[in-house]
């Protein structure tokens, strides 16, 4: 078979890319049209490079460049001999690629541009329907073993996104538990600053005194009870400064 141009090519440099190898198919097929109608029937495809062969100018070479190297060399392509007998089908294929993907899009590919030959071509329809029938088991596998891949990645990811959404709401109601919570201890806190400020009202030597003037007032007595409620102080620090007062001598209590 022919050289594919620019196929087995190794390329130079450390960006080099791989080098590609050359795959190909025959399609049994007799020509009932001419050279000329095979061009004009694939002439309008913008992608298409048409020629006829140098050495045999019976065969109709139609050239698909999908990528070039660096150096803008055709990497990726395809050639179609168009033959009396025959059609050959040539293409590279990169290491990194899958054969059988790669040859189900060329199988795919000459379907499609066997439809533009109906009046150029007979095609041996035994070996065509051979052909379709190894696509669909390779694409059946290939599908199944993709699927499969996919599903257990999926399978994985839903688990992983229930458990996620579960810790998501615990977390959402233990957030409004504590935002409850810090709301009620805030409206605490300024309840008992606002206590607080209250009970603090009075210095320790202004409580004393309004301790004694209410003793002088009251024929020498204090109902802590009264006191307390009148000046708006608790009784317990009502008690602590009168306590000061008799220790230190202010007042005296009653035998």
């Amino acid at each position: 078979m022919p050289t594919l141009p620019g196929a087995g090519q190794q390329k130079k440099g450390t960006d080099a890319a791989p080098t590609p190898s050359v795959k190909g198919f025959r399609i049994p097929a007799k020509r009932i049209g001419s050279v000329q109608g095979i061009m004009d029937a694939l002439g309008g495809l913008g992608f298409l490079r048409i020629s006829q062969d140098e050495a045999d100018p019976s065969v109709v070479l139609a050239l698909n460049v999908e990528s070039r190297d660096i150096s803008k060399n055709p990497y990726i392509f395809s050639i179609l001999y168009l033959r009396q007998d025959a059609i050959d089908v040539l293409y590279t294929l990169v290491p990194s690629s899958s054969p059988k993907v790669r040859k189900l899009d060329m199988q795919k590919y000459c379907l499609n541009t066997l439809t533009l030959l109906v009046r150029e071509y007979e095609i041996d329809m035994t070996y065509l329907y051979q052909m379709i029938e190894g696509a669909l088991a390779d694409m059946n596998e290939f599908v199944s073993s993709d699927y499969q891949s996919m599903f257990s990645k999926y399978d994985s990811l839903s688990g992983e996104y229930s458990r996620i959404e579960k810790k998501l709401k615990t977390l959402e109601e233990s957030n409004r538990d504590l935002s409850g919570d810090n709301y009620a201890l805030k409206n605490e806190n300024q309840e008992l600053r606002l206590k607080l400020a209250n009970l603090e009202k009075y210095s320790d030597s202004v409580l004393a005194v309004k301790i004694q003037e209410w003793i002088a007032e009251h024929n020498g007595e204090i109902n802590l009870s009264d006191f307390a409620r009148v000046h708006n102080v608790s009784e317990a620090r009502v008690e602590q400064v009168l306590n000061s007062l008799v220790s230190e001598g202010y007042i005296e209590t009653r035998k």
